[in-house]
């Protein structure tokens, strides 16, 4: 899983790349993580947790697909989101400090699970930490109509992530916290357990 962190004077931005990325990505020579930790001992644990199914059962499906939230305005997002031609998430941009980063790889938060869910096989790549993923405030959102791909979100409101909206459009703020797939076309098993973070800083 490719996961940058860019760090600057006006704002801390992350993107995570849910699909592996279709084009070349320009190369930077100014990569900082191997300041603070060693790249090369970093792992993605995965771990077969067939009790997950039972939980993924247990919480709120939204009834309307990510895409389509997103578009009607249902919900905003911290910044950017990118989408294929069928409304799966290739990639977002996220807020993402280099110490919640760090703290997140050294913690091995950026985890994979296997469950049985809905008859068929998912996995379940986590993007914060166990016990913020499945929460039972969190709701899982489908991508599209099909059944094979999911967000697990949570929903903020603005204020806590320092955002003001005008009064007639205030809306929570959807956050990734996982993504559930049984698409190894397009989420395949090799490439999120293949640990790719950057950390880069743009003052």
């Amino acid at each position: 899983m490719k996961i940058t962190c860019i760090e600057s004077d006006y704002a801390h931005i992350g993107y995570v790349y849910l699909q592996p990325p279709s084009g070349k990505i320009p190369y930077r020579t100014n990569c900082k993580l191997n300041q603070s930790i060693n790249i090369s001992q970093v792992q993605i644990p995965f771990e077969r947790k067939p009790e997950l199914g039972t939980y993924l059962d247990n919480m709120t499906m939204l009834p309307y697909s990510f895409r389509s939230g997103y578009h009607q305005e249902k919900f905003e997002t911290e910044y950017g989101v990118d989408f294929d031609s069928s409304g799966y998430i290739t990639g977002y941009e996220i807020g993402l400090s280099p110490t919640k980063f760090i703290k997140h790889i050294e913690g091995q938060s950026y985890s994979l699970y296997e469950s049985f869910w809905k008859n068929q096989t998912y996995h379940i790549f986590l993007l914060d930490e166990y016990s913020s993923v499945f929460s039972r405030n969190n709701m899982i959102c489908p991508m599209n109509r099909k059944e094979d791909a999911y967000l697990i979100i949570q929903f903020v409101e603005p204020v806590a992530l320092g955002v003001t909206f005008y009064p007639s459009e205030e809306k929570k703020i959807a956050l990734i916290k996982a993504l559930i797939s049984a698409k190894p076309d397009l989420y395949p098993l090799g490439y999120l357990l293949h640990p790719d973070f950057e950390l880069f800083e743009d003052k």
